[in-house]
């Protein structure tokens, strides 16, 4: 999350070619270790799996760990994920950045509702 909050300080115009090729990944990233988590509290707390990424955050906020608005913006970011792991030529660098911009402050929340789930909160 530090390195993408340092690139998108930047102006998407002033990021160099592996700049942005590197906010792609970060993104990949971000979301693989977030459902990581969200796999493990759901099958560990109340032994449920889920099919899909974007399924395991609807499922937290079923549960209530996580809001429904939360939920459905993180699920985005799964989408966001898929299509840049399957259909990456389709997706363009200034959506990412623009995604990735707007919504990187819901990972940050998503980690302040996990952390008031692991301690009893």
């Amino acid at each position: 999350m530090q390195l993408l909050s340092g690139l998108v300080l930047k102006g998407f115009d002033d990021l160099s070619i592996c700049e942005r090729i590197s906010i792609r990944y970060l993104v990949i990233q971000l979301v693989e270790a977030s459902v990581s988590i969200c796999v493990r509290i759901l099958l560990s707390l109340y032994n449920e799996s889920v099919e899909g990424y974007a399924q395991c955050f609807h499922r937290m906020a079923v549960k209530g760990i996580i809001p429904g608005d939360l939920a459905h913006r993180l699920a985005l970011a799964a989408r966001l994920r898929n299509l840049l792991v399957h259909r990456y030529w389709a997706v363009s660098d200034a959506r990412v950045y623009e995604s990735v911009r707007e919504g990187l402050s819901d990972f940050e929340s998503y980690i302040r509702y996990v952390r008031l789930l692991l301690e009893g909160g």
